[in-house]
This record gives C-alpha cells, structure tokens and sequence, in this order.
C-alpha cells in the first residue's frame, strides 16, 4: 500500500534532501485516513473494518447504470472482458459517487464530476486503444479515468463548504487548483483520492491516475501508459467541475506530451469529442 503525499514543485516541502518521487511516496497506513471517512457515505463501506475487495458485501449488479454498462461493453468490444480487480474498483468507484449525492452540496454538482469522470475514463480507453495498448492497459484508462477525480468526492464529502469556496475561486481567479487546495485544505483531491483508494487495496496505477491526473510529469516514466492516457482524456473532455484545463492544454502539459513523442496526436483526440454523448446520474 501506499501514499501519495506533496508534488515535487510544492514549497511546502518539509522534507530532507532533494525533492523527488522517492520523497514523495511513503508507506500508507490503514490507521492514518482522512477524518471522518463517513460523514456522509455509508458506514457499511467506509467504517465497516473493510480494506480488501473480497470484504465488501457483494452488489446485486455489477453496474449502477444503464450509460457505465454501455461504455463498459463498447470498451469490451475492443479490449476483452474487464479483469475482475479492475471491475471491482470500477463498481467501488460507482457506488461511492451514487451515495455522495447524500453530500451537502447540489445534486447538480456530483452529478457534473460524473458525467466528466465517465466521459474522461472514455476517452482515456479509446486513447489508450489508439496507442496500441494492451487489453489490461485499456482497463485501467477507463477505470482510472471513471475514479480520477475521487479526492472530490471525499472533500465534498468533509468539507464541503470550503472545497466548493476553493472551486469557486479556481473558476474565477484561474490559476493552480493544487495549489488553492493545499493552502486550504491542507492537501490536493489527487493525494486525497490516492490516499482513499489506497486503502482499499487498488491496482497500484489506478492509485498513479489518482494522484498524478492534473501533473503526470512529477513521475518518473518515459512511455505513454493509463496515467497519460487519464491525463489526455481529462483535459480534452474539459477539466471537470472546477474547469482545470477547460480542454486547453498548458506548457507543461505541451512539453510532456512532446517529450512521449504524442504532441501530433492531440488533435485527434480532439476531433472525438462531438461523439462522446453527455451523460448524468440519473
């Protein structure tokens, strides 16, 4: 299990030495979580003692709506049947975006983080695909892209007045969301989302996406892979609720993908947007 904690370029850094990936992960404790885990999501899932897939009660169907099912077979129709881990995360995922509608915050809201979670974990499946990926690689794309954005969830969840001052003022300022979220919050909903999945004993790369979407630079790969794949589909869909990338991407952004030689292909994955249908819990 582990951790994801502060970004290489964070000046809050309290550690010795050099900044670097190494710094940035530690070892992740069951007992240390975000607190509380369940003001609003169920205690049965949260606060029952569960950290492993095979303790959580089973569901009667594997998916919670009619638009995942559909996205779930169009990306089966090119990668295979979904591994069952990643299945499973995909349906913790689900599940916890249907009880944080109990959040005190608009309805309209969780429902925008999932329209956007599913369409960037589309997107990032059929990038993916495009890369040629392998079937497990394409998996983790859509079920990364489908839990990105989960650190939301979890502050909206504890803090939902401050998270949703702090996007606000993202919307209207612009500027880093990292940045506005660690100043007050104390830390980002990427380090929140991995810490969360973390427990629950997700495939290590998911735990990547979560933590890296907004900054796959500050880790240390040279190939394209799920993170990139999650990182493109983000953007290209819009950013999500606080409107990060508002589907323009930045220099580093730029620069990343030119270094992965991906650069040319960025207007393809542009270019599926219009096809990609608007989607909404219902």
């Amino acid at each position: 299990m582990i951790e994801y904690g502060r970004q290489a370029n964070d000046d809050s850094w309290k550690g010795e030495g050099e900044r670097t990936h190494e710094n940035r992960v530690s070892l992740f404790h069951a007992g240390k979580p975000l607190d509380p885990w369940s003001r609003s999501f169920s205690p049965q899932l949260l606060m029952g003692g569960h950290t492993k897939f095979d303790e959580l009660p089973s569901q009667a169907s594997p998916y919670l709506g009619l638009e995942v099912e559909m996205h779930v077979q169009a990306v089966a129709g090119n990668a295979g049947m979904i591994p069952v881990d990643l299945e499973r995360a995909l349906d913790l995922g689900i599940e916890v975006f249907l009880l944080s509608e109990g959040c005190a915050v608009e309805s309209s809201c969780i429902a925008a983080l999932w329209r956007h979670s599913l369409r960037t974990g589309y997107l990032a499946a059929r990038i993916a695909l495009n890369q040629g990926s392998n079937p497990r690689m394409v998996w983790q794309s859509f079920v990364g892209g489908v839990l990105h954005d989960i650190g939301m969830l979890v502050f909206l969840s504890q803090y939902p007045e401050a998270f949703t001052t702090v996007v606000e003022i993202s919307q209207c300022r612009g500027g880093s969301l990292a940045k506005l979220e660690r100043r007050v919050l104390g830390y980002t909903h990427g380090e929140s989302g991995a810490t969360f999945l973390a427990r629950w004993g997700i495939d290590d790369v998911l735990l990547a996406i979560a933590a890296f979407h907004d900054d796959p630079w500050n880790t240390p790969h040279a190939t394209f892979g799920p993170l990139t794949a999650v990182y493109a589909g983000n953007f290209v869909e819009g950013g999500g609720i606080a409107q990060d990338g508002e589907g323009v991407i930045g220099r580093e952004g730029e620069a990343y993908l030119t270094r992965l030689g991906l650069w040319e292909d960025l207007p393809i994955w542009q270019s599926w947007m219009p096809s990609i249908p608007q989607l909404a819990i219902q």
